[in-house]
């Protein structure tokens, strides 16, 4: 198992780290544009008005058709045929791409405040109203502050990443269900739109059902604000997709 997961993280790091470097150029750039540096290029003029929420949603795209893609390659191109032969099963197989997945998200939220840390200390070095070493000064608070607000209420603190971690597991299984189920032998053209298609339905039908589902009493129960029937919701989809997947990968799957 540890041999599959050190195969998928060496395997799916080119991608990845395109999106790291991509979102680190553009925390470079912005600096110089809102500081005139660089002459205005309307595309560019509207990426800057909006800022940093361009860059947040660029990474997050980016992650997203990382793992889109990775998987698509990995399972329905070429290296199929290397990979449907490990001699390990779909469940092992679909677990370790799982765990990739997750340690290269979580990775993506540290390129995020690396880019962060980046532009400060640009705008520092770029602006005489700020400076570097402030910056620096004003860091042991912020963590200070933060482990206080942590410290509060650690209950309240788990409940929000556990609900978290099981959203961002739909996140993957729902994409590696989609393009399992777009690649079987019903489907013959177009399985990459289909597959993009599944997943959309897929997370429209996830935030419909939680909506639906607070008509009911035992919404009345909840855990760090969130109902306890979302983290059932949610917890009962991720295991019906993954043994979903595992199934059409037994029985159903078909390389182009």
């Amino acid at each position: 198992m540890l041999k599959l997961m050190k195969y998928e993280f060496i395997h799916s790091m080119r991608s990845f780290l395109i999106s790291f470097c991509v979102f680190w150029g553009a925390c470079l750039l912005l600096p110089l544009f809102s500081e005139g540096i660089i002459p205005d290029i309307p595309l560019l003029t509207f990426m800057v008005a909006f800022g940093f929420t361009v860059l947040i949603m660029g990474i997050s795209l980016a992650l997203v058709i990382s793992i889109f893609t990775h998987y698509y390659h990995s399972m329905f191109k070429r290296p199929a045929y290397l990979t449907l032969t490990l001699p390990v099963s779909s469940l092992q197989l679909i677990t370790s791409k799982l765990i990739v997945s997750f340690v290269w998200l979580i990775l993506g939220g540290m390129a995020l405040l690396f880019g962060i840390l980046l532009m400060g200390i640009e705008v520092s070095l770029l602006s005489p109203q700020l400076s570097l070493m402030e910056i620096i000064k004003q860091m042991p608070d912020f963590f200070n502050e933060l482990w206080a607000l942590i410290s509060y209420d650690v209950s309240w603190v788990m409940g929000q990443l556990l609900y978290m971690g099981l959203g961002v597991y739909f996140l993957i299984i729902s994409i590696y269900f989609s393009l399992t189920a777009a690649h079987t032998g019903v489907v013959r053209h177009h399985r990459v739109a289909l597959s993009v298609c599944i997943w959309i339905v897929l997370e429209i039908a996830l935030s419909y059902m939680k909506l639906l589902i607070l008509e009911f009493p035992v919404v009345s129960l909840y855990i760090a604000q969130i109902p306890l029937s979302h983290y059932l919701l949610v917890l009962i989809c991720d295991i019906a997709l993954t043994f979903g997947t595992v199934f059409i990968l037994d029985h159903c799957i078909e390389i182009e």
